[in-house]
C-alpha cells in the first residue's frame, strides 16, 4: 500500500469517527448509522460487564434511545491510533463524554473506544466497536446516576448481555 493511499486510509478512518459523535451529538440517527456496516457491532464494557447491541436494526434502537434518553451529550474522542491491513483496520482512541443539565455540565463517561472497520465499496465502515468505560460504578450511585439510569436501564432490557 501506497503512502499516499495509506494516509488517505487514516484520514477516512478518522473521519467515521468524527461523523460518528457529531451523529450522535447532533441526534442524528440516520448519520450514525451510515458509520457502521449491515452486520456491525456496538458493545459496552464496564466494570467486568459487557452488552453489545448486533446489527443495523439493533444499532437503531440503540442510537434512537440515546437520543431519546440521555439528551444533552458531547463525545471527545483523542489519541487517534489506527492500523491499516489492506481493506481492514484496528482503531483506538481516547474518549470523554460531557452531559449538559441546567444544573451543571457533568463528564458522564471516560475511557476508550477499540473499533475494527471494512472497506465496503470503497468506504470504511465499522464492524465493531467497544467503548471501554473507566467509571461504569458512576452510571449506578452519584450525582450522574439520575441522569444515566434511564438508559442503563433501556441498555440492559434491550441489549444482549455476554
Amino acid at each position: 500500500m501506497s503512502d499516499d493511499r495509506l494516509l488517505l486510509d487514516r484520514f477516512a478512518i478518522e473521519d467515521v469517527f468524527a461523523r460518528y459523535a457529531h451523529a450522535a451529538d447532533e441526534y442524528d440517527a440516520v448519520q450514525w448509522l451510515k458509520c457502521y456496516s449491515e452486520d456491525g457491532v456496538f458493545e459496552v464494557a464496564a466494570d467486568g460487564n459487557r452488552i453489545q447491541f448486533l446489527g443495523k436494526p439493533a444499532l437503531k434502537k440503540f442510537i434512537d434511545a440515546h437520543i431519546r434518553l440521555l439528551p444533552g451529550t458531547r463525545h471527545v474522542q483523542t489519541n487517534h491510533l489506527v492500523s491499516i491491513k489492506g481493506d481492514s483496520a484496528a482503531h483506538r482512541c481516547t474518549l470523554s463524554g460531557m452531559l449538559s443539565r441546567p444544573e451543571k455540565v457533568y463528564i458522564f463517561i471516560s475511557g476508550t473506544y477499540e473499533s475494527y472497520l471494512q472497506k465496503i465499496e470503497g468506504e470504511w465502515k465499522i464492524k465493531h466497536r467497544i467503548v471501554h468505560v473507566d467509571n461504569g460504578a458512576n452510571f449506578i450511585d452519584g450525582e450522574l446516576a439520575q441522569h444515566i439510569q434511564p438508559f442503563m436501564q433501556w441498555m440492559t432490557e434491550n441489549g444482549t448481555i455476554i
